[in-house]
This record gives C-alpha cells, structure tokens and sequence, in this order.
C-alpha cells in the first residue's frame, strides 16, 4: 500500500505565484540562500517553501533569464541543464538517504508549478518509493524514434493523462541524446501537438532504464482524479501524431 505524502499549507502560505504577480524570487540570484551548488547561469539549492512533508525538496533554476524555456534553449545549454540534474538525480537516488528521489519539470500556468521561472526539481522521498505506483506497462507503446542513445514511443498505457510520451536511454547512451528527444517532444507539444498547449509536464524515471515522460497539461479528467481511469486518445490521432512525429520536421530524416 502507497501511504500519501502530507501536505503542510502553512509552510506555503508565502511561497510567491507568477499567476499573482508576484516577484519572482528567481530573478535576484544574489538573495538566494540555501545554495547547494552553482555553475554559471545554474543555481541548484533548498526550496524555501518545504510543503510536502517526508521529503527533502530542491530546486534547480536552470536560467538567469525569467522568459526562457527548455524549447528555446541552445544545444549546449540544454545538454548542460539536463546533465547537471541528471547526475544530482541518480546521485541522490544512489547515496542511501532516501526510499526514491523523484525529478521533474512543470511548464506553464496548467503544469502544477507557482513559478514561470524555468526551473526544475529534484525531491527526496524519505518513506515512498514512487516505483509502487508504476509498471513496466506504462513505458511501452509505438516507437516513433530508435538509434543508438535513445527509443521514443507514445505510452500505450499511460500513467494518468490523455498522451505520455517516453523517452528511454539506453545503455551507455549520451545524454546529449536523450535531452534533444525531450526538447523536441516539448516542441512538438507547443507548437504542433492536436490541440493548443500552453503547459506541459517532464518526468524522470530510474527503472530497468532511464526514462523520462514528456505530456501535455490540461484540466485533469474527472476520471482520472475519481476512479484512477486515465482515457487514451483514439487510435486515428495517435496514427495522425506518429506521422508528425516521424517526418522530418521532428525526428525523421
């Protein structure tokens, strides 16, 4: 049994919100506290507004510049954000302190994340190990990308949301790769996805492989949020995504 992880408002009751106007703390580097580690326009520290309890929550930002986004990055600063949380991930989930550590990326006002900021997060879960929650199952389905890194497939059975996207690297695989397929998925989802998307969510998974599943965000289907029962698209738009996909403007030839 999966025991919840409690929520403590008051630790919150200040933490600032873009949707509010509020300034973003993001945007003065030099009053950050709690720094953990800094690279040039890389900031890895505590997150001031600890609400989930059990847990040891961080935060990466991973720009100096408050518009920016993962789509938008250059090569090089998109191999080096998703290396350096990458390597803090495993190396926290290997060192002992913690039943799992989750990593995760929001993006957009229907993402789950108060600030616009980009950033991401890398938590320590003290008593829940999130791979109770997931089988093998949620990470398989149509391959639209194979090489030597990295397989792309849209999930056949996905977690809890109309479209995932799963990213595996493989074995020995760059990370170089691997970050490209999800700035492209991200892409795909803002720009040429089936219906509008302004939010969209990437998470990290250490299993048999790494995975990492990139899917749009909209208001959650009551399904989901009552019964668990996560509707799938029907298969003549999962057919109409793949042909994207697979054409050159993304991951064809």
């Amino acid at each position: 049994m999966t025991y919840p992880i409690q929520l403590n408002l008051n630790a919150g009751k200040n933490k600032p919100f873009t949707s509010k106007k509020d300034t973003c703390p993001f945007c003065s580097p030099d009053k950050l506290t709690h720094i953990l580690e800094k690279e040039p326009d890389l900031i890895w520290l505590m997150n001031k507004y600890p609400i989930l309890t059990g847990t040891w929550p961080t935060v990466i930002i991973e720009s100096l510049q408050h518009d920016l986004d993962l789509t938008d990055y250059s090569a090089e600063k998109l191999h080096s954000v998703i290396t350096f949380g990458m390597n803090h991930w495993l190396d926290l989930s290997h060192s002992g302190r913690f039943k799992s550590v989750i990593y995760f990326r929001n993006h957009g006002p229907h993402s789950g994340g108060s600030l616009a900021h980009p950033h991401s997060q890398i938590m320590g879960l003290y008593n829940l190990d999130y791979r109770d929650n997931l089988t093998p199952s949620n990470f398989r389905g149509p391959v639209f990308f194979e090489q030597a890194d990295c397989q792309c497939s849209i999930s056949s059975l996905p977690i809890g949301n109309i479209t995932e996207f799963n990213v595996m690297l493989k074995k020995d695989g760059h990370l170089s790769a691997f970050a490209d397929c999800l700035q492209k998925l991200a892409q795909y989802l803002k720009n040429d996805f089936l219906m509008p998307v302004d939010s969209y969510n990437i998470f990290f998974y250490e299993m048999d492989h790494i995975y990492a599943k990139v899917f749009p965000r909209f208001t959650s289907s009551p399904l989901c949020l009552g019964y668990k029962i996560t509707p799938v698209l029907e298969d003549s738009y999962i057919n109409s995504i793949l042909k994207t996909l697979r054409s050159p403007l993304y991951f064809g030839d």
